[in-house]
């Protein structure tokens, strides 16, 4: 942006980095937690899949509604609602354990998750440089996944039916509160957008859908990798390997930090769209080994077969998160202004549509047929779309 100078834009590109990362270890520490907590309580693996669907259900809502909401009070002021409506429904989560009242709970945290994320990504797309664009979102993602890796690190040591997962949750959310501080006079706002919201989304969805479609595979790939891998990972090799299951979700996260900025920088040196292909094609690559390596989480990790595990869900982290930032990077490389903010809502719109989708076909795969329906669901979605991004690649100039 024009009226921000170069230090502004450090500044402010800075303190969005840093809430990303403090919110992110919110998100990852209760979606584990709240899987674990519903099966102790002896729900199925598909109501499990149901409630955590909920949520991604108020990402969509919210998503829908960003177009309208960002440009009428600005960026600063939606990071602050967001982060308002987390922290409320953190406290709530602990204090009402039925299932129904989690799924209200859990739309409401949603559409707070939606309110910081879409913001935020079109806040750091729109004030960053197109030349140096791959790099900064590349960091920008680094350093959300890092804080996606910290939460199961956390919540392999917490009791999921105590108070502590979600008063870990309030810590993260207070400090994202005040990293953020430091942008409030950075602010700025668009226009409002004189087409009608509905008319907008569909524009730029026909504009960018390979794009666009990739964060719907990628919500359905991450929602039921949240919801399900620590269980899956249990239900393979036995209950007692319970830490070794949330492993497999932090170490994905973990790898997913050191894969991103070495991603960002190939989208400013290499075709974007083909990028966002590779990425793609390595992570059902990753998810087709991963079954069959499972049973290496029974051994030590120097060895072989755990060695051999171990790097099969650092490739599956590391290529999702890259398909995340080829994916926003596209999106400001093609759409600015308003367009961006509706482009950005679309992005969350499918991710949350996705990620509906996504524990509900796991849980109920694996309801269906046993532990294997895990795999084979996330096979069936990234295939399918790796199928329509190469016909795009190949068809549209």
């Amino acid at each position: 942006m024009s009226e921000l100078s170069p230090q502004q834009r450090i500044r402010c590109m800075s303190a969005l980095i840093a809430t990303l990362a403090v919110v992110s270890i919110a998100s990852s520490l209760t979606w584990p937690i709240l899987s674990e907590s519903l099966r102790n309580q002896g729900y199925s693996e598909s109501m499990i899949g149901i409630n955590a669907a909920v949520q991604f259900g108020g990402i969509i809502v919210v998503a829908l509604a960003a177009p309208r909401i960002i440009p009428a009070i600005g960026f600063f002021k939606t990071l602050v609602l967001g982060l308002v409506i987390v922290a409320i429904m953190l406290i709530a989560l602990p204090t009402f354990r039925s299932f129904e009242a989690w799924m209200l709970i859990r739309f409401l945290l949603g559409m707070g998750n939606s309110l910081l994320f879409t913001a935020g990504d079109t806040w750091m797309n729109q004030i960053v440089n197109d030349r140096v664009r791959g790099r900064w979102m590349g960091i920008y993602v680094t350093v959300g996944m890092a804080g996606w890796a910290v939460g199961p690190v956390l919540g392999a040591y917490l009791d999921p039916d105590t108070f502590w997962p979600f008063v870990c949750g309030l810590v993260a959310v207070a400090v994202a509160a005040v990293l953020l501080l430091p942008t409030r006079r950075l602010d700025f706002r668009f226009g409002t957008p004189k087409q009608g919201v509905v008319v907008g989304l569909a524009a730029v969805f026909f504009v960018a859908p390979t794009v666009l479609l990739s964060s719907a595979m990628f919500g359905i790939v991450e929602g039921a990798m949240q919801s399900f891998a620590h269980l899956y990972t249990m239900d393979i090799l036995g209950a007692q390997f319970r830490e070794t299951g949330y492993a497999v979700i932090w170490v994905g996260a973990l790898a997913a930090v050191f894969f991103q900025y070495p991603i960002g920088w190939l989208a400013d040196k290499v075709n974007r769209n083909w990028l966002l292909i590779v990425c793609v094609l390595t992570l059902l690559v990753s998810i087709f080994l991963f079954p069959l390596l499972i049973e290496g989480g029974r051994d030590p990790w120097w060895e072989a077969r755990a060695l051999a595990l171990w790097a099969v869900v650092s490739i599956w982290g590391g290529s999702m998160g890259g398909i995340f930032t080829v994916g926003i990077t596209l999106l400001g490389q093609r759409f600015r202004g308003v367009e961006l903010v509706s482009a950005n809502a679309v992005f969350s719109v499918l991710f949350g549509a996705g990620g509906l989708l996504g524990p509900f076909f796991a849980g109920t795969a694996m309801s269906a047929i046993g532990p294997a329906g895990f795999p084979l669901s996330l096979l069936a979605a990234v295939a399918l779309y790796a199928l329509f991004a190469l016909y795009r690649q190949f068809t549209v100039r």
